[in-house]
């Protein structure tokens, strides 16, 4: 019995329903981006961690869900519901489908898999960089008296958060001898705040399975989401030092001292990225922002599961239904 068919049609499913998800995206993001906007930058980061891999998501789970019906079938739990539409296209394990004979969509089909699999492979090897990048500023690094923070002998002032699984800050000597006690203890509160908040992953994700949205909205989000992240770590900083003005005084210090403008990617740095904006926000006072409970979202998510979960066999009928139509 050959899987092959199965898996073409599979991976076509995961893909058209990850393109709806990116359609709905691009109209609905410009219709809400300002009102996020307002959103306090933590949960707002996280909203848009979501929202940008939002379409790879849907395409997994519905397709999950299409296969649930044959799985179940398989394990004896529910009939084999694939002799009342003989003839019909079949989503199923126990009688797999004929690979496509369709030349072009298997071109096509082809095409977007090596697209997606290169795109998260170059980010793969950014990864890989990065690692080799932190192990070299360990072997040129002390333990500073900070837990998790490192001091580089350098005569350059810097400030960066590496690391994917143990993400470490290296503060340079020189750094630590131009800037005063309170700024550096706000730099290195917002390198801290990186690693707590696993700052580097977060921006993998975010990065490498967004690939997904039109290009447009995408680099629109990922820059929503880049500021969030930022002004999260300026906040952070607030907290532990207790003054938005002297935060706001300390990024603009340090960016001026700074030679290195951007961080090289999966690095992260005070001096960053939207210098300006953060600084406006530092300005104000953060905004108000009523945290919803998490029992209402434990209920929110069992009953989005059920729904789910009662809406499978239309899922699984109407994506056959639709797969049949575009094959022919």
């Amino acid at each position: 019995m050959s899987y092959f068919g199965l898996i073409q049609f599979g991976i076509l499913a995961s893909f058209g329903f990850a393109f709806l998800a990116a359609v709905i995206s691009t109209i609905a993001y410009p219709l809400v981006r300002q009102r996020l906007s307002k959103i306090p930058p933590a949960p707002r980061s996280n909203i848009l961690l979501l929202w940008l891999i939002v379409p790879v998501l849907i395409g997994t789970t519905l397709t999950t869900l299409t296969f649930l019906p044959s799985f179940l079938s398989l394990l004896g739990l529910s009939p084999d519901h694939c002799t009342v539409h003989d003839g019909h296209l079949h989503l199923c394990l126990s009688h797999p489908p004929l690979p496509m004979n369709n030349s072009i969509l298997q071109a096509c089909l082809v095409a977007l898999l090596c697209a997606g699999t290169v795109y998260v492979g170059r980010h793969v090897l950014k990864i890989l960089r990065a690692s080799k990048m932190q192990r070299s500023l360990m072997m040129a690094s002390k333990p500073y008296h900070m837990q998790g923070v490192y001091i580089v002998d350098w005569d350059m002032p810097l400030a960066l958060s590496v690391g994917i699984r143990h993400m470490k800050v290296f503060i340079s000597s020189r750094l630590i001898q131009v800037l005063p006690s309170k700024q550096l203890e706000i730099v290195i509160a917002h390198e801290q705040a990186h690693l707590n908040r696993n700052d580097s992953l977060r921006y993998f994700i975010a990065h490498a399975f967004s690939f997904v949205h039109f290009p447009w909205l995408r680099n629109n989000m990922l820059r929503d989401f880049d500021l969030a992240t930022e002004q999260a770590c300026d906040e952070a900083a607030v907290e532990i030092t207790g003054n938005r003005l002297n935060v706001a005084d300390t990024i603009l210090v340090v960016e001026r001292l700074f030679n290195i403008k951007k961080p090289p990617f999966m690095a992260m740095s005070i001096s960053g990225s939207n210098i300006s904006s953060r600084v406006e926000s530092l300005l104000v006072p953060s905004p108000a922002h009523k945290p919803v409970a998490k029992a209402y979202m434990v209920l929110a998510f069992f009953g989005l599961l059920l729904l789910t979960f009662a809406m499978m066999e239309d899922i699984h009928h109407y994506t056959e239904s639709t797969l049949q139509f575009v094959v022919g």
